[in-house]
């Protein structure tokens, strides 16, 4: 998929896997990740044991635009909407407080929730045409003893294509971890320095 302007059958057919309660891997402006339908709650259970990850680690929510964000969030104050504002779409994931529409199983006793908007047309296309945030996760595949993110949509294709059901092509991508910030109380909490610029939150 053109990862510069996705469109055409490709983009459709996999928003319609999506909206069927499938498991993609997407590339994102931080490597590659799993992405299912929020109104997907199989897919939602499939992507933790995929991932072999317990229920304790948390998801994260990709939207297309910034001031979709408000509809799944709790309240969010003024200067954090304004730092999400300036710096998205970048690679940052902020933790805000969950929503009532956010399904619990998706963060179970914890009442806040990772959300993003990445700088990454083919993501926010999915989202935008679905009609709703895609739930997500970072996907690594085991090498050796260690974990590490995935660039490469053919090592994906190789490794576990046969338990997702589908694979987008969106070329390489980079290594580099977003950027984590939690909103939830002033003043904002940096939890680990990725991609996205602290200097200018």
């Amino acid at each position: 998929m053109d990862p510069w302007s996705p469109h055409g059958p490709e983009l459709l057919e996999s928003v319609e896997l999506l909206r069927k309660g499938g498991v993609l891997a997407i590339p994102t402006d931080s490597g590659y990740a799993m992405a299912c339908d929020l109104d997907a709650w199989k897919a939602i259970d499939r992507m933790y044991e995929l991932k072999q990850s317990p229920r304790s680690h948390p998801l994260s929510l990709l939207f297309a635009e910034v001031d979709d964000i408000g509809r799944f969030s709790g309240p969010i104050s003024s200067l954090a909407y304004r730092t999400l504002k300036r710096v998205l779409p970048g690679p940052y994931t902020f933790i805000v407080a969950a929503g009532s529409e956010i399904p619990k199983r998706m963060h179970k006793k914890r009442r806040t929730i990772g959300v993003r908007v990445p700088d990454a047309a083919i993501p926010r296309a999915l989202a935008r045409f679905l009609g709703r945030p895609l739930v997500t996760t970072s996907l690594r595949l085991p090498n050796l003893d260690e974990e590490r993110f995935v660039v490469d949509p053919v090592d994906i294709e190789e490794v576990m294509g046969e338990r997702l059901d589908g694979v987008i092509d969106g070329g390489f991508g980079l290594e580099d971890p977003t950027t984590v910030v939690d909103l939830c109380e002033h003043p904002f909490e940096l939890l680990r320095v990725g991609q996205g610029d602290v200097d200018a939150l």
